[in-house]
Parts: C-alpha cells; sequence; structure tokens
C-alpha cells in the first residue's frame, strides 16, 4: 500500500495515485505532474545492488517522461535510508580493493542518474538516512526532512570512506562541518541539519513526507519548461567560475523565451486569470 491516502486531509483533491511499472523495491506513484519514488525494503530500506539497479532504471524511465514535472524521493513515513546493505557485502568483498572503487562507481552513477534529471527532485527524509542514505539524499536538488530524523556517515566505524558524495557534501555545507560528520561518525537530528544547510524544508515529526508533497504540488503548478531550466541552470552553473555560470543563465533565458507557455503567462497575467500550461 502507498503511504499516502486520498482520504489523508493533506491530500490533493481530485489527484489519485497511479502506479507505474511493479518492481520488487522501488514503487512509484503519480500524483497529477508529481511522481513519488518510494525505497521499500524492510526492515532499514537498505541500499542492496537490486535497489540500486530498480533506483536506476526508475530515474532513466522518469527521465523520458514528459508528464512529471517533480519527483519526489522517500523510503516511506518510517525511515529514508539505513544506506548500503553491510550483509550483502561479505568480508572477502569489502576488504577487496580491486572491486572497492566499481562498488562504490555503481552507486556514484546511481547518484548522478538523480542529479541529472532535468525536473528537481526533493529528498524527504523522515527517521535514518544513514551513510548512503544520506548521500544519496546530497544529489537530490532540495531536502525535506523531519526534525527528529537522523543524518549519519558512520562508514568511518568500519573502517571505510564514504564512497560517493563527500565533495559535494562539502559543497553544501563547507569543509569544516563534512569532515566533522565523515571524521566522528556522529550522527545529527534533523533541526541540526537544517542549522548547518543540508536540510531545505524542516518538517514535524513524521511530516516529511506531507510537507514534500505539498512543496512539489507548489512547483508542479509553475511552467514546467521554466521550472527545468532554472532547476538545471543552477545546477550547472554551481562549480563554474561566475561569467561562465552567467552565460549558462542567459542560455536559458534564450531557450525558454520562445516557449508556448511563456506567452501563455504573460498573457494570464495581463488578462489577471490562471495560465492554461502545456508543458511547451
Amino acid at each position: 500500500m502507498p503511504w499516502f491516502s486520498p482520504r489523508s486531509p493533506w491530500w490533493p483533491r481530485g489527484d489519485e495515485p497511479v502506479s507505474g511499472a511493479e518492481k520488487q523495491f522501488v514503487r512509484t506513484e503519480t500524483i497529477g505532474h508529481v511522481a513519488v519514488v518510494t525505497v521499500d525494503r524492510p526492515p532499514v530500506n537498505a541500499f542492496s545492488q537490486a535497489v540500486g539497479e530498480e533506483l536506476a532504471q526508475t530515474f532513466e524511465e522518469l527521465a523520458g517522461r514528459g508528464d512529471v514535472y517533480v519527483v519526489i524521493l522517500t523510503g516511506g513515513d518510517r525511515l529514508f535510508s539505513a544506506g548500503v546493505d553491510i550483509k550483502e557485502l561479505n568480508l572477502e568483498n569489502a576488504t577487496d580493493p580491486a572491486q572497492a572503487v566499481p562498488r562504490n562507481q555503481r552507486f556514484e552513477n546511481i547518484c548522478r542518474s538523480i542529479a541529472s534529471l532535468k525536473a528537481p527532485v526533493i529528498a524527504a527524509m523522515n527517521g535514518y538516512a544513514l551513510g548512503g542514505g544520506c548521500m544519496i539524499s546530497v544529489y537530490c536538488d532540495i531536502r525535506v526532512a523531519a526534525e527528529d530524523a537522523s543524518f549519519g556517515l558512520p562508514e568511518i566505524n568500519l573502517g571505510g570512506v564514504p564512497g560517493s558524495g563527500m565533495q559535494r557534501l562539502s559543497r553544501l555545507i563547507g569543509q569544516g562541518r563534512t569532515k566533522l560528520m565523515v571524521l566522528t561518525g556522529d550522527s545529527i537530528d534533523g533541526r541540526e541539519a537544517y542549522r548547518i544547510g543540508l536540510v531545505d524544508v524542516l518538517a514535524g515529526p513524521g511530516q516529511a513526507l506531507p510537507a514534500a508533497l505539498e512543496l512539489a504540488q507548489r512547483i508542479a503548478s509553475k511552467p514546467p519548461l521554466s521550472v527545468q531550466a532554472c532547476n538545471q541552470t543552477i545546477s550547472l552553473g554551481a562549480d563554474l567560475p561566475l561569467e561562465r555560470a552567467q552565460a549558462i543563465d542567459l542560455l536559458f533565458v534564450e531557450r525558454v523565451a520562445g516557449t508556448e507557455d511563456r506567452a501563455e503567462s504573460l498573457r494570464a497575467f495581463l488578462e489577471k486569470r490562471a495560465p492554461r500550461l502545456a508543458g511547451r
């Protein structure tokens, strides 16, 4: 059963969930123009190889869907993910240098499939977001978390190194805070994650999913090509020199200027009515 229900008080009226293709551990429901991707692998949503393959396939499918304007990535209403499935890594594999890089590269490729999506991806996090669970959220465009969520990078406690996302995390919250999390292996709650900039929207206990859905619906009500353009230009320009980044801004300004939705939005503003957006 999906975590949401049309009977919930915050359910957007007139929208019913539409289930995507069946997978064992990852399911996709579409609510209007919002796709909700849920990792469902009890008890702690650990990332196994199968989960990774299903996530990669899911985001590849979403990249080809013109009806999806915003994506939510979640682990449900109890927890996000406790990270990579350590039990799946036997001692021989986990300590083999020849396998370490390819294994982490596979996880990095999953993260990049999320980061490269044109539509914004919102991570909705209740409960644990540890190790790979914390890192995969860093590749999302916006992070919504419950104040009692728990973030941590415990790899150092197992003699390891977080294989994906450290550099991205450092650009997000700074080197000092990143080193503090990585070198101690300590966890922080949602309130602290919000204070240091790891979390963008703070929700009440257990309320990350409805908060993320409300935000996603607001974004999805905007002209989708403009949303994609803004999302891409901010991401692409983040690590570039200022002048080159500003050139990307102008490139997307030009791309959006001639769209049907641009003309319709201007007409609607002048006529004091809601625009009839076509996604073109």
